[in-house]
């Protein structure tokens, strides 16, 4: 039983065979965070402006937290092919870690009507939207 946990767990950390694949992979990791930290900025203006109920807020922003996991976690078990992609891996990573954080930090905040705390996190999720951005750009 331990031999086919161990073969299965071994099997979804495979390399990636190529730089280029790799790369796209990593391009929509950031396009797909993109969406993710954008529906949290696009909350946080919602709720500064009262114009949602908070039941909404909180649902929809915990389901972008678990997409921008979800495609955390799926970049994370890629394993990068070269030295150049364990770079590009050693730029995203700490990205896609800081959008879920900051995503995190909004569920929270909203939970709590924490005004400062949701602009808090909304501040969060600007920087990171921008780096997110500049590193697609560099990726196209």
């Amino acid at each position: 039983m331990s031999l086919l946990l161990l073969t299965l767990v071994s099997g979804c950390t495979g390399p990636t065979p190529s730089d280029s694949l790799y790369r796209d992979a990593a391009e929509q990791t950031v396009t797909d965070l993109l969406s993710a930290v954008g529906t949290g900025i696009m909350l946080s203006e919602i709720h500064r402006r009262d114009m949602a109920l908070p039941p909404y807020t909180e649902t929809t922003v915990e389901d972008a937290e678990d997409a921008a996991r979800s495609v955390n976690d799926t970049f994370g078990t890629r394993q990068p092919p070269t030295a150049r992609a364990r770079s590009l891996r050693s730029e995203l990573a700490p990205l896609c870690d800081t959008a879920v954080n900051a995503l995190a930090d909004l569920r929270i905040a909203l939970r709590e009507d924490d005004q400062n705390a949701v602009e808090a996190a909304e501040r969060s999720l600007r920087s990171v939207s921008l780096d997110l951005t500049d590193l697609r750009g560099r990726l196209s």
